[in-house]
């Protein structure tokens, strides 16, 4: 791409030019000026056409004069006038130009080849001029540039201007701009000193701005859609639960052990995707090497880059993101290149109605040999606006109120083996929409993060301190990671302070947990937790953690409040094609069952499928949990979660089902509430009559009729065992009935659950040898409603007794 710094060079032939001008304009005769113009460009090796030549008083005026140097192929300059000022011994005193245009053509490499060959040429020829034209001023102004090239870059100028004196070559322009596919540079007021050797002595810019577009990436055709299997794949088996005495508390204290019963091995799967992408360090010091042995050849010593306005705008992965303008210098000296950018001067005018604050710099040391790369960070409060970032820019809205400030430090080996890091940021009064985030603009985002560690080449990252305080809460880690081609570890110590549950509540950001942050809490809350693990013998994973959670909510929404599911009650429900709509149900109406009413084989299948330990835990199954994390860390990827019964009652009644992190957070929360507001048979009773069991399917008694044409309390072993199966994917699986009947491999599904359900007390022998004999037939649009059944009488005992949250039946 053609540089702004480099384009003197280019421009020096407009002075070579004006050199043979000056020779000849001693001679004001029209014949004889066109004959020393002649002799003069032969010696220089340039090629000049005069188009008319007006004697004046002392002087005389070129007019469209046109020059080329000689063996240069695609550089031609085009002058609108000259004018050679003498004195009155007819010497030339000064050689003026005024308008014309600069056309050059090639890839720059090349075309500046070729003028470095051109002027060891002349200078080789000793074509030097005579010892009085060497002092004579020289100076050409008005002129446009255009540059282009076989690949497709741009460069072109407006307003250039050159001049040479016995100091040198100063040259201007007004304003410069270069394209090249998705890079694009625009400067304006640029000036250049350039020594008399050659070299620049020093560049200066008023404002530059540099655009970076996403780079176009080629279209993959989409694998061809796979062929519908005649039948889904059965959700995954839960595994067989240990049954030991014990009785919950608020203070949990969970130490994770390994299940041999779980299954798995010490073996992760084969690694895919980098689990926490890391930088080459030597690919980055050998790069920077390169830029600096670059900038060691091109860039003098004692040279002084200075921009007043340096703004960078970038497109990264579709959203804009942008910093500037604000003053950028570059200098080396030494055996070194210093850079700095600062966010504006203390004073600059304010923008959008925003304090400018106290400029934020950026400083960074590049040796030019051996030596650490270096960058500092120090400054602010400045305002987003004066950083340059724009309102709506990546989600973020009023601009003019958010602040950041920083200090920090971060060093490259010369070696490239490490990085080291230690800084903090701080972020007042952000305005953020982020979808991904939450549903809801988050208005006054304010925190405070800090770390210190090292980062190998190796791949491991050494924290030795981390903090983010938001509000009330404190959060404090360490601990290290590390990832090779063949293993990912972990080990992280995490402890979250002790502070008032509203104080939490109170600081999150408005629009973070909008149904919960109108809750009033009392008590307090406080954590910590140790996880330790290696992919190379995962299944020796610690998890070690203990909650302290003594949060009570005194005061809440009405729409979350217990009262309101003493009756009917409208939740939101989704159809098929996603689309939103409600469906009304509660004690008193058609669509609801007192769980006395529903067949206890169906408490006992969702709590074999879906939540074993439900009558046990107090919302969050910590087992569930570690087996999550264990299956998810083996298959690197996300294969299973965690959700117990409770959770997925807070997401039906409360929450969307869109997958944000403000989702899961007030999931936590109103899971705890839950658990606090309910019995767990009450929990259980509203779980059945408001999930979803198929396409438009909610709640077990529509379910009972939809599948089997019965009611909730006549469904038998299998049936239950079925609906709770559609619980995953209850549209995906929902659309089995159209079968006719359950599939045989479906079936043997049902009956190995069934065998798990009796294992862990479930059900008992004589009700499983009775089901394993039962069938799964469905009826169908326009069938007659099969002949009722009596009630299944057993009856369910505390299931608080069982560790496990079974339900045993007798």
């Amino acid at each position: 791409m053609p540089r702004p710094g480099r384009a003197w060079k280019v421009v020096a032939v407009v002075g070579g030019g004006l050199v043979v001008m000056a020779a000849a304009g001693a001679l004001a005769f029209g014949p004889v000026v066109r004959a020393r113009i002649a002799k003069e460009a032969e010696r220089r090796h340039l090629e000049i056409e005069v188009g008319r030549i007006r004697p004046g008083v002392f002087a005389v005026r070129l007019e469209d004069v046109r020059l080329r140097p000689t063996g240069v192929a695609g550089v031609a300059v085009q002058l609108d006038e000259v004018r050679v000022e003498l004195s009155p011994s007819l010497a030339p005193r000064e050689v003026q130009s005024r308008g014309g245009r600069l056309e050059v053509e090639g890839e720059p490499h090349e075309v500046l080849k070729r003028l470095d060959e051109y002027r060891h040429r002349t200078t080789a020829a000793g074509a030097s001029p005579p010892s009085g034209a060497a002092r004579v001023p020289i100076s050409a102004e008005g002129l446009a540039v255009s540059w282009k090239t076989p690949s497709g870059a741009t460069f072109t100028g407006e307003g250039l201007r050159v001049a040479r004196s016995e100091d040198g070559l100063r040259f201007g322009a007004a304003s410069l701009a270069a394209r090249q596919e998705h890079l694009a540079l625009e400067m304006k007021g640029l000036e250049i000193d350039v020594e008399p050797s050659g070299g620049p002595r020093r560049v200066f810019a008023t404002t530059l701005d540099i655009s970076l577009a996403p780079v176009a990436t080629s279209n993959r055709a989409s694998p061809p859609p796979r062929a519908p299997s005649a039948d889904p794949t059965p959700p995954p088996l839960p595994p067989v639960t240990a049954r030991k005495p014990g009785k919950p508390g608020k203070v949990q204290a969970v130490k994770a052990a390994v299940d041999p019963r779980a299954g798995g091995t010490d073996e992760a799967s084969s690694p895919g995707e980098p689990l926490l992408p890391l930088p080459d360090l030597s690919g980055v010091r050998g790069r920077i090497a390169v830029v600096a042995a670059e900038v060691e050849r091109r860039v003098p010593e004692g040279l002084r880059v200075d921009v007043g306005g340096l703004s960078v705008h970038l497109d990264a992965a579709g959203e804009p993101l942008a910093f500037g303008p604000g003053p950028f210098s570059l200098e080396r000296r030494g055996g070194a290149v210093h850079v700095v950018f600062t966010s504006g001067a203390k004073d600059a005018p304010a923008k959008g109605g925003a304090a400018p604050g106290t400029p934020l710099s950026i400083d960074l040391d590049l040796p030019l040999g051996a030596g650490d790369v270096v960058a500092r960070l120090a400054g602010g409060p400045v305002s987003l606006a004066v950083l340059g970032v724009k309102e709506g820019m990546r989600g973020l809205t009023d601009v003019g109120r958010g602040t950041v400030s920083g200090k920090g430090k971060l060093a490259l080996a010369a070696d490239g083996s490490a990085v080291t890091f230690d800084g903090e940021v701080a972020v007042r009064g952000v305005s953020w929409n982020q979808p991904r985030l939450a549903p809801e603009p988050m208005k006054d985002l304010s925190f405070q993060s800090a770390a210190r560690g090292v980062l190998e080449s190796t791949g491991k990252v050494r924290i030795d301190e981390a903090q983010l305080d938001m509000g009330a809460l404190h959060l404090r880690a360490h601990g290290t990671v590390e990832e090779t081609p063949d293993h990912f570890a972990l080990s992280l110590g995490v402890d979250v302070a002790p502070a008032g549950c509203q104080a939490l509540l109170e600081s999150a950001p408005r629009g973070l947990m909008p149904i919960v942050q109108e809750m009033h809490m009392s008590g307090t809350f406080g954590a910590s937790a140790q996880v330790a693990f290696d992919t190379r013998t995962i299944d020796k994973m610690l998890l070690d953690y203990r909650i302290d959670d003594r949060c009570r909510m005194v005061e809440g929404p009405r729409e979350i409040a217990r009262e309101r599911f003493a009756k009917s009650f409208t939740y939101r429900t989704y159809h098929p094609d996603g689309t939103l709509g409600e469906t009304t149900t509660g004690p008193g109406t058609t669509s609801w069952t007192d769980l006395d009413a529903i067949s206890p084989f169906m408490v006992a299948a969702v709590l074999t499928t879906e939540d074993g330990a439900f009558y046990k835990h107090h919302g969050f199954n910590h087992a569930a949990i570690r087996g999550s994390v264990l299956a998810n860390l083996k298959a690197r990827k996300f294969v299973r979660g965690a959700s117990t019964i409770t959770m997925q009652l807070a997401k039906n009644l409360f929450l969307s089902r869109s997958k944000v992190l403000s989702r899961k957070l007030e999931e936590v929360v109103l899971t705890d509430y839950l658990e606090q507001a309910f019995q767990k048979d009450e929990m259980m009773e509203l779980y059945l009559n408001v999930v979803e069991f198929g396409p438009d399917v909610y709640g077990i008694t529509h379910a009972a009729a939809h599948y089997f044409g019965r009611k909730p309390e006549e469904l038998n072993v299998a049936e239950c065992f079925f609906l709770a199966t559609l619980l995953p994917s209850p549209v995906r699986f929902g659309k089995l009935r159209d079968k006719g009947q359950v599939s045989e491999g479906w079936l043997k599904h049902l009956r190995t659950l069934m065998e798990i359900a009796a294992k862990n007390g479930k059900i008992s022998r004589a009700e499983l040898a009775e089901a394993l004999e039962q069938n799964v037939t469905f009826v169908r649009p326009g069938d007659p409603r099969p002949e009722p059944r009596k009630a299944a009488a057993t009856k369910r005992r505390d299931p608080i007794e069982d560790d496990a949250g079974w339900a045993p039946l007798d």
